[in-house]
């Protein structure tokens, strides 16, 4: 079992300018580039992680695909082991999004009710404006 950071690990940074904010390690690799078993790569302790940031500061999901390359003694000092943040839509999300397109199918299938499937539809739509 590897002692340090593997692909898909979370950390969370606990200092500097983006603190709390969630990252996936997307890369491991040596110094330079080099894979850490390549021939003249430096030791693991200097080898670096390429971080993506998944989350604000508040803990949000976003998509901004801002990289970091870190040093894995600088991952050791700066930043903790984290879990995978909640994904960014929860089941009642889901359940809206089915009540939104049931209500659009039934409105426009050739014997299905209009009024009814507007109603559906409209309060899918509702509903997920309402949690967003």
């Amino acid at each position: 079992m590897p002692n340090g950071p593997t692909m898909y690990d979370h950390y969370q940074q606990t200092e500097g300018e983006a603190t709390g904010v969630v990252f996936r390690v997307v890369g491991v690799g040596g110094a330079e580039g080099r894979s850490p078993g390549a021939e003249g790569a430096q030791p693991d302790t200097a080898a670096e992680v390429t971080l993506l940031r998944i989350t604000d500061e508040a803990g949000n999901r976003e998509a901004t695909g801002e990289l970091r390359h870190v040093s894995r003694a600088r991952l050791d000092r700066v930043f903790t082991p984290a879990s995978d943040p909640s994904p960014r839509f929860e089941l009642p999300d889901y359940l809206a999004g089915l009540l939104l397109l049931a209500g659009v199918a039934l409105a426009v299938h050739p014997t299905g009710d209009r009024l009814g499937g507007a109603i559906l539809a409209v309060g899918g739509a509702y509903l997920l404006w309402r949690r967003h």
